[in-house]
């Protein structure tokens, strides 16, 4: 794919997806046990002008994810990290945009869906997001 626009016009022709705005993309899974997991999908450029795409979805807030436990259930997982942002914790990815191939948003998106639903549960033991 050749840029954000590339991106955002397969996402669209995948998954249901709502641009949130041009540089964000907010997708919805049902999970199951009739769970559900939020995606977000960011164009994002790196300190050296590169342009990347972020994978985000939230497990929880800051207050109610033992973030240390959550960064251990990644630790040994090839997709996803964990960071805080504002009050939530996210499992996150990102992969440089050039010469980026269908295959390759495909597998950590929904990668990083499924961890987040699966560290949810496992933390929480709720649909908290």
């Amino acid at each position: 794919m050749a840029d954000w626009s590339d991106v955002t016009r397969f996402v669209h022709s995948r998954y249901k997806a709502e641009d949130v705005s041009a540089s964000l993309m907010k997708l919805l899974f049902n999970t199951a046990g009739l769970r559900s997991q939020i995606v977000f999908l960011e164009h994002a450029t790196n300190d050296s002008g590169a342009q990347w795409v972020k994978v985000n979805s939230p497990i929880g807030t800051s207050a109610e994810v033992d973030v240390r436990r959550a960064a251990e259930i990644v630790a040994d997982m090839l997709v996803g990290g964990i960071v805080v942002s504002g009050e939530y914790v996210y499992v996150t990815n990102a992969m440089p945009l050039q010469n980026l191939d269908a295959n390759e948003i495909i597998e950590p998106l929904e990668r990083v869906m499924s961890i987040a639903d699966s560290i949810e549960a496992q933390l929480l033991g709720k649909d908290a997001v």
